[in-house]
């Protein structure tokens, strides 16, 4: 899989920490609310040209069950070694040994640049609406609204 893909106007790679962390780590919790609601917004994404994955560091295809189950219908892609994320600017945090992304969205226009990183996310049930907000915006030219990015 390439990324960005060139059959879509723009690629739309939303960074989670871990879905289920927020059990032992309460103020990195919301991953799985995050990734439904960008689920949710699948036609607004769409209408827009956009094409949508999901990134955490994981190894490739640790997380397809979990997308599976909730019915995602985007993939999760595995970044265990960060190197995408990073190379993207995608903050990251500690957990113990590990490190992990925080969550963000990151918009890639068809040539592959970064066009909006958009961080902090600190409500994991806009996730979704805050990247779509900043994609629009992108999709009709108009300045940066004061999303990071």
């Amino acid at each position: 899989m390439s990324v960005p893909s060139a059959e879509h106007s723009w690629t739309v790679l939303f960074f989670i920490t871990e879905p289920g962390i927020g059990e032992v780590l309460p103020e990195l919790a919301g991953c799985t609310t995050g990734l439904c609601s960008v689920r949710d917004e699948a036609a607004s994404f769409a209408r827009a040209g956009a094409r949508v994955l999901g990134v955490s560091a994981h190894a490739p295809g640790c997380l397809a069950e979990f997308a599976a189950a909730r019915e995602l219908g985007y993939p999760l892609v595995g970044d265990e070694g960060l190197e995408l994320g990073r190379a993207l600017g995608v903050p990251e945090v500690r957990v113990g040994e590990r490190r992990l992304f925080t969550r963000a969205g990151v918009v890639l226009d068809r040539a592959g640049r970064v066009r909006s990183l958009v961080h902090p996310v600190p409500e994991p049930e806009r996730h979704a609406a805050l990247v779509l907000e900043r994609l629009l915006e992108l999709a009709e030219g108009r300045p940066n609204s004061g999303i990071a990015g």
